[in-house]
């Protein structure tokens, strides 16, 4: 019964993470006429920012993301798959303040070219919680 109680404390707890990401989704720019950058942010209670790097970036390294660099706190990559050669770029900036850390995520693609919205959430929404743990 104890451990039933714990395997649904924890599921509603990332479900309600994961529905913040989502709800913290922005997307700046016009299409075509601009870049377009996908944000979201979440933010977590003891985590440290230099743990989230490093998972993020390993995470991102694994799935085959180009130049992944990570310097303190911020992680970048780049991915080709619109086969144009011109790369979108993926950062995350991990800041830590009075025991929380934010993770925020930014998914920027060049003049020209689109993504789905409810894709890029979701993958920046995963990508967040794989740095969260």
């Amino acid at each position: 019964m104890r451990s039933a109680l714990i395997t649904v404390f924890l599921a509603l707890a990332a479900s309600s993470a994961s529905a913040a990401c989502k709800q913290n989704f922005t997307v700046l720019g016009l299409p075509l006429l601009s870049q377009i950058e996908y944000r979201t942010q979440e933010t977590y209670k003891g985590l440290s920012q230099s743990t989230a790097a490093k998972r993020i970036a390993a995470r991102l390294e694994a799935e085959g993301y180009a130049r992944v660099k990570r310097k303190g706190g911020v992680v970048t990559a780049l991915q080709e798959t619109s086969g144009s050669g011109r790369p979108q770029e993926l950062r995350f900036i991990i800041s830590e303040k009075s025991g929380k850390t934010t993770i925020e995520a930014i998914f920027t693609v060049q003049q020209g070219q689109i993504a789905g919205e409810r894709v890029v959430r979701n993958e920046l929404c995963r990508l967040i919680a794989i740095g969260a743990g």
